[in-house]
């Protein structure tokens, strides 16, 4: 039972592929969405939650609880999220990968290639504040997104951009978020491109597989 107020962050995921917030490789990392372009001052301990758009109806789609922030050089060079680099012949969680600016030895700022934010000006977006929150503690539920009781609904901001709130209804949600359920993946991206023919790793460990000509730019804000 939570006793203390804590910070919490919402805003809407307005596409749910992998990439932000990418739930994979024992983290959940969060490098390259609206809450990393408004640069947010988040704190360890500070909460993020996602939500659907008010017209899925606004499900939650993820929770994490910020246990670092790193610079994307930082980040890319770091042997815990090596496996967060995209792949891009690689199963659907490698090609999502987050971990891909770096800074060469001349200081300037390098991709690495990806399917994602191939445009120029998504790049500049995402660089324009280059850092990266990871949790370690996170509840993803993806296409299994939960109902957010009517109690919360204070907590959901259906608006561009995001908004922070520490009012008693946080610690009651975090309450609730947490109460007989197990942190981690609970589900997979909701809004894989449907054309991709993706499917993921199943109980049987098989996995299908998705031509990269297939994956359509800007698939995730």
């Amino acid at each position: 039972m939570l006793t203390h107020k804590v910070r919490l962050c919402s805003y809407v995921v307005t596409k749910d592929t992998g990439l932000a917030p990418n739930p994979f490789w024992d983290y959940c990392t969060l490098g390259v969405c609206t809450l990393n372009h408004s640069n947010v001052c988040a704190q360890k301990g500070d909460w993020f939650i996602g939500t659907q758009s008010a017209s899925k109806g606004s499900k939650l789609v993820y929770a994490m609880q910020v246990s670092e922030k790193l610079c994307f050089d930082d980040y890319y060079r770091d042997s815990r999220f090596q496996a967060k680099k995209p792949v891009i012949n690689g199963t659907w969680h490698q090609r999502c990968g987050d971990n891909m600016y770096y800074k060469d030895d001349t200081g300037e700022w390098c991709k690495h290639p990806s399917l994602f934010h191939r445009e120029k000006k998504k790049i500049q977006q995402d660089l324009k504040h280059p850092f990266v929150f990871i949790a370690e503690h996170f509840y993803y539920f993806g296409d299994k997104a939960l109902e957010v009781p009517p109690a919360f609904a204070e907590l959901i901001w259906n608006r561009h951009g995001c908004k922070w709130h520490d009012s008693d209804t946080v610690v009651d949600f975090l309450d609730w978020l947490q109460h007989d359920r197990m942190p981690g993946i609970h589900g997979e991206p909701a809004d894989i491109p449907k054309h991709a023919g993706v499917r993921f790793r199943s109980a049987d460990n098989t996995e299908a597989d998705c031509p990269a000509r297939d994956i359509l730019e800007n698939e995730n804000e």
